[in-house]
């Protein structure tokens, strides 16, 4: 949970009456001309009744948003085409429960949730993407129409801080480079293999040209498609993975982008060189995202 973004007072919100709202006013209005037209007592009961409850319906609704604050999470990054997420934090530090609220981003549908005193919730924006690169946070309102729906309580919009990065869309299918023993092991490198030179270390899917012995035809009958059983020698291979010389530049991305995948999920520790300072190799899920990371900020690099 990082810092709050901001803390709900009385000047961050405001109250607008909702078409009900208006329908109610227009039958106290109607209401109030027939009490003074008969000079009915009951009739000028039933409408300041009425009226009251308006007015105590206002106080609850802006009650139901004051003191909220808003905190900003670590948005969650993803492949161009697929939304990114940001994360937003919705605390209630009150002993008060909160109903109804809901929170909405500049362009999208809204999410509503209760609040139970002292308890905080986790809300997910996804966030389509079109473009690689990083991606700009939306601006997010909480609104509420508790009690009645009469009038709707809303605060001034949030921005939230934090980008969200696209990585290039990975192409379908491209080859690795062929690798070489890790220097950093002594003895003879098998990197990752299929023929059973080693220990298991999971499966993947069937590459053109390889040997069918080695099929997992369980996860075949369990309809995963045609996977192969990989295990690791004693030595991990070390491929260094270049941006391709010729081509549109979003291919050539999009291609390194399925290389980089891929090498992570053979298990092969890999470098990464485009202009800039190159990326050692290595291997595991932060490196990983590093790579995918400078892929997705390529052309601000080469600014």
């Amino acid at each position: 949970m990082s810092f709050p973004a901001q803390t709900l007072g009385r000047r961050s919100v405001y109250l607008l009456p909702t078409r009900e709202g208006l329908w109610f006013g227009a039958t106290l209005l109607v209401l109030l001309l027939a009490a003074i037209n008969y000079g009915n007592g009951l009739a000028y009961a039933i409408t300041f009744l009425l009226a009251s409850l308006a007015t105590l319906s206002s106080t609850a609704a802006q009650r139901n948003l004051l003191g909220l604050s808003v905190h900003e999470g670590l948005p969650r990054a993803n492949f161009v085409g697929s939304p990114v997420t940001f994360r937003v934090i919705i605390v209630n530090p009150s002993a008060l429960p909160r109903f109804g609220i809901t929170i909405t981003p500049e362009r999208g549908s809204g999410r509503t949730f209760d609040l139970a005193a002292h308890e905080h919730r986790t809300v997910d924006i996804p966030w389509q993407t079109r473009r690689r690169g990083p991606v700009t946070p939306p601006r997010v309102r909480l609104s509420s129409r508790y009690p009645f729906g009469l009038l709707r309580a809303f605060s001034r919009h949030i921005p939230l801080e934090d980008p969200a990065i696209a990585y290039p869309a990975p192409a379908p299918h491209a080859p690795l480079p062929s690798g070489r023993p890790s220097p950093d092991s002594e003895q003879e490198a098998l990197g990752v293999s299929a023929e059973g030179g080693g220990d298991f270390v999971g499966l993947s899917a069937l590459r053109p040209g390889e040997s069918p012995r080695h099929i997992h035809w369980k996860a075949v009958a369990a309809g995963r498609g045609l996977m192969v059983k990989r295990f690791a020698g004693l030595a991990e291979r070390e491929v260094w993975l270049t941006l391709p010389p010729v081509g549109d530049i979003e291919e050539r991305l999009s291609r390194l982008c399925r290389q980089v995948l891929d090498a992570e999920q053979q298990g092969y520790r890999y470098g990464l060189t485009v202009d800039g300072p190159p990326l050692v190799p290595n291997a595991g899920p932060l490196h990983l995202e590093a790579c995918l990371s400078t892929l997705a900020l390529y052309e601000d690099t080469v600014r």
